[in-house]
């Protein structure tokens, strides 16, 4: 039995490493001359002499539809023929590195923002290159060369991109290009079928949790019960008389502390990990309790000790307050819960190593990986597979740490599989937190001061995101949402006071506007009502100066009727968020059965700029809504005395299919550039839901979920 220990130290390196080590170059050229017969302009495109063309996708495709929408837009400045496209998993390598990241990573809604103009240029530059090859060789000007769906011509002239794909990999890049004027698009605005369904729909796109190969060995680790907890002493000797049952070994690293049983199978792994006798140490720190926690938040609010201004402005006041208005909201520890369990393959050789993994982070995998072997990076082979689902959760390092470890140990293929009770207990949590807030109201009921004061823990510290998200000891995901509302305020302040009981915490989708934007737009719909004016209609007085916002919650606001009757026991609810670049209103219809919300229908209306594929702009916002919906009525991660209460979907639901409200998008057409689509969803739903419930019981809701409160109507 071999121990396979990581000190903080080192753990800290390689987390660093996974939040942004590699700041190299996001646009490096791999050279024509790697494919002598193949045209290879940049790492996203590669034509081959027989015509097919392959789009090399470097994000990670867990549901979000980047698989389609990227190669979209290479397509389109190629100006390809669709039907001639394959589509394939970009390998770890610094040219595929992010280039807000600086590190080949997907999150924080940025694929399609971060990659809209370079891989536009990407298309275009091989289309001159293609062009270029052409006039040479039918010796006409430049300008006189069309292309069309994969079709070069010139008056009379006329070949396909693959009979120049070999005199095209012999021109010089260009360094300036022409783009497409947005009104000649063919395909970007178009609804293309998703190009991973068909092999999603018949069971042939690989997940991780799919993989499979000789001499395979299944992982399974016994994780500590209660948060922060250690192995003290083990007996392993009966899970080794088990079947299947090969090694036991102790496995910790700051992120995981346990014993790993390996074995043939999942199911002879997770028995001989039954079988497991461990004592643990739980007095390595204080045993949490979420009862204790909250009182703690509130007196650190109460008390302001620690708070740091995030935001302070301050404009003449015409007018005075004549009321304020103070309201404290809290929310819970979340956990991911994606669809597919946790897992990660490694194979670590001499000389080598793979991971088959799904992944968020391919290039931090790839560094701690190397970090971890002695390996250089590129002898570390990253085969990013298709995600059951991100949120965040696949960003964090904690599994392929694990199966590079063990790997590495036993000298064998290691798939090391976390149960939904693992991942539960984890500790990678979205940060519970509170927010007391302050306003004052003049005469008209407009409001002339407005105070924050958030108190959570920080997600960027300790990560390798800490020195851009952390600046002046502020951790600015905790405040977004909160920080930057766009309503007319002339006096208007944030403080964030970090709160660090040891508990874990991670990016969760729409990270800080998840619980801030609760916070602020359900603050802004009591100061609505504390003026006697319609929710709606307070809002777009205070979004005179911001026509964009105002512009949507016209949109959303029109298109579910709001001011119309509603069927007896119904009201409406709204609310505005930006985040990730774009700008999202929803609009929740809600009653009550047995004093529990009952959401009939939702409709968001959103600018998210230039549309790439409407269907799956749509199924993105209609997905992350769900997912807000699911967190406002059930979710929540509470501890007692340590352990994690919840553990599985029996007592940390989701939304089900006969809960499912008709939900409805309508998107505002927009020249600008694209915005995020894959969590701006998120944020809005809780407060319109619980404006909503407002409306209908006079109950204003403070705490999240909803599934703790029993309401009565008005």
């Amino acid at each position: 039995m071999e121990s396979i220990p990581l000190a903080r130290r080192e753990f800290l390196k390689l987390v660093s490493l996974a939040g942004g080590g590699f700041a190299l170059g996001y646009f490096g050229v791999t050279g024509a001359a790697q494919f002598p017969t193949k045209f290879a302009p940049n790492p996203w495109i590669r034509l081959e002499p027989s015509g097919a063309i392959t789009l090399v996708v470097d994000k990670s495709e867990m549901g979000q539809g980047v698989m389609t929408a990227l190669p979209m837009i290479l397509a389109e400045e190629l100006d390809a023929d669709w039907s001639l496209v394959r589509v394939e998993f970009a390998p770890a390598a610094p040219e595929y590195a992010h280039p807000w990241y600086h590190t080949q990573a997907t999150g924080g809604s940025t694929s399609v923002r971060a990659m809209w103009q370079p891989l536009r240029h990407a298309g275009a530059t091989a289309r001159q290159m293609l062009r270029m090859a052409a006039a040479e060789a039918w010796k006409v000007p430049l300008e006189q060369v069309k292309t069309h769906k994969g079709i070069l011509s010139a008056g009379l002239q006329q070949a396909t991109y693959g009979g120049f794909a070999t005199a095209a990999a012999r021109m010089p890049v260009p360094q300036t290009v022409t783009l497409k004027d947005p009104k000649t698009f063919q395909l970007i605005g178009k609804s293309i079928p998703r190009v991973d369904s068909l092999a999603k729909a018949t069971g042939t796109a690989h997940f991780g949790m799919d993989m499979r190969m000789a001499g395979l060995l299944t992982a399974v680790i016994a994780r500590a019960p209660v948060v922060g907890a250690k192995v003290l002493r083990y007996d392993g000797s009966a899970a080794l008389k088990l079947p299947g049952v090969r090694f036991v070994m102790p496995i910790e690293t700051p992120t995981s502390a346990g014993i790993a049983v390996l074995a043939q199978t999942t199911w002879q792994a997770m028995k001989g990990r039954e079988a497991l006798i461990i004592e643990w140490d739980h007095t390595t720190q204080p045993l949490l309790d979420t009862a204790h926690l909250r009182r703690d938040m509130a007196q650190r609010a109460a008390s302001r000790e620690g708070a740091l201004t995030a935001v302070s402005r301050s404009a003449p006041v015409a007018a005075i307050a004549t009321q304020t208005l103070r309201s404290v909201y809290e929310v819970p520890y979340l956990a991911h819960a994606t669809m597919e369990p946790l897992n990660c393959t490694a194979w670590v050789r001499p000389d080598d190593a793979e991971i088959w993994v799904g992944t968020q982070a391919q290039g931090p995998n790839q560094a701690v990986a190397a970090q971890l072997t002695g390996l250089a990076p590129e002898k570390i082979r990253i085969h990013t597979q298709y995600l059951g689902g991100g949120f965040g959760r696949r960003f964090a390092p904690d599994f392929v740490i694990e199966a590079v470890l063990l790997s590495k140990a036993v000298q064998s293929p290691v798939k090391v599989v976390y149960s939904r009770e693992d991942d539960m207990h984890a500790a990678y949590y979205r940060p519970m937190a509170l927010c007391a807030l302050e306003a004052g109201l003049d005469a008209q009921g407009r409001p002339v001061h407005w105070h924050g004061t958030a108190v959570s823990d920080s997600i960027a510290e300790g990560t390798g995101f800490e020195s851009v998200i952390i600046k002046n000891g502020i951790d600015f995901t905790s405040v977004e949402g909160l920080s930057d509302i766009a309503y007319d305020i002339p006096q208007f302040k944030v403080d964030w006071i970090r709160f660090h009981p040891g508990v874990r915490v991670w990016f969760w989708r729409s990270v800080g506007h998840t619980q801030n934007s609760f916070f602020a737009e359900s603050f802004m719909d009591e100061l609505a009502h504390a003026a006697g004016q319609d929710p709606f209609q307070y809002r777009r007085a205070l979004l005179e100066k911001s026509p964009r916002h105002r512009t949507v919650l016209e949109l959303a606001a029109r298109q579910a009727q709001w001011g119309q009757p509603l069927p007896a026991g119904h009201a409406l609810g709204l609310a505005i968020v930006e985040s990730f670049g774009s700008i999202v209103a929803e609009v929740a219809e809600v009653s009550l059965q047995q004093g529990k919300p009952r959401v009939h229908r939702v409709v968001i209306a959103a600018d998210i700029g230039t549309v790439i594929n409407p269907d799956t702009v749509a199924a993105q916002l209609e997905g992350a809504m769900v997912y807000g919906l699911s967190a406002a009525l059930y979710g929540q991660i509470t501890l007692d005395e340590g352990r994690p209460r919840q553990s599985n979907f029996n007592d940390y639901p989701l939304v089900r299919l006969d809960e499912m409200p008709q939900v409805t998008v309508h998107l505002v057409p927009s020249g600008e550039a694209p915005g995020g689509v894959g969590e701006p969803g998120t944020p809005p739903i809780a407060p319109a839901v619980c404006n909503a419930l407002f409306a209908l019981t006079g109950q204003r809701v403070y705490r999240l979920p909803l599934s703790e409160h029993v309401f009565t109507g008005a």
